[in-house]
Formats: C-alpha cells, structure tokens, sequence
C-alpha cells in the first residue's frame, strides 16, 4: 500500500466515524471541519492504486552472445 493510499484510506475511515457519532448533519459538517476532512472522504473509498503491467521478460541470448556480454561485464 503506498503511503498516499494509506492515508487516503485513514482520512476514509475518520470521516465515516466521525459520521457515526454526530448528532445530525450541522454537527458532521463542524466536527468534519475542524478535522481538516470532508463530505467526500467519508462518502466513497479511495481507488486502489493502478498496478503496472507486468514487463516483457528480457529476449533469450544464444550462447555465443552470452559469453561475449559475460566477458564485457567481467571486472579487470
């Protein structure tokens, strides 16, 4: 979980407390407000976040290849 998405969801989670203890709506919108949070947090989860596609595995090398690139890369 990304730390943005962590705390989208916590302001989430805050906001519909903070919507089951008030008393009727002008008590939300204040304790909402004094909270730095708002309506919209508490009314739809956060999307999760968009997962990359997996990569291309890397093309397979002949033998001949292999052991060029392995010498090149070989310190010294």
């Amino acid at each position: 979980m990304t730390g943005e998405f962590a705390a989208a969801w916590q302001r989430h989670r805050a906001a519909r407390t903070v919507a089951g203890q008030a008393r009727d709506a002008q008590d939300l919108a204040e304790l909402l407000d004094m909270l730095g949070l708002t309506a919209a947090e508490g009314r739809d989860p956060p999307a999760e976040p968009r997962v990359p596609a997996p990569r291309e595995p890397a093309p397979k090398l002949d033998a001949p290849s292999a052991s060029r690139l392995a010498t090149m890369l070989r310190p010294g």
